[in-house]
């Protein structure tokens, strides 16, 4: 029976690539401070007044304007010069992509591995 239920050894070598350097990894422990965030997350919404909400998708309509007219211009970017160009961290850049893709105004077609070298 354990022998069924051992990890394949590719998931295992992809896992510990992922988990690269964190010894002592508590899954338990990311698991309630995973919990912790999206309470946090919940109760800051609910302070959010319909003003202020107002204001946010006010200004996340114009920073996806601005990723558009990057689009348009360049046909393909990069996250990384995207959120220096926009002077918001590659995070958020990446959080106004999705949106943009969720509302069919992008697409995205290629993801690469960071390091990986281009295929000839």
């Amino acid at each position: 029976m354990a022998e069924e239920m051992r990890m394949p050894p590719m998931m295992r070598q992809m896992m510990e690539k992922m988990m690269g350097g964190m010894e002592g990894f508590n899954p338990m422990a990311m698991c309630q401070a995973m919990m912790t965030s999206v309470s946090k997350s919940a109760e800051m919404a609910a302070y959010a007044t319909p003003e202020v909400r107002t204001l946010f998708e006010e200004w996340a309509r114009s920073v996806e304007e601005e990723i558009s007219a990057v689009l348009r211009e360049t046909g393909q970017l990069d996250l990384e010069r995207l959120a220096a160009r926009l002077k918001i961290s590659p995070e958020s850049a990446m959080y106004f992509l999705a949106r943009l893709v969720k509302a069919g105004k992008a697409s995205i077609s290629g993801v690469k591995v960071q390091g990986a070298s281009q295929a000839t």
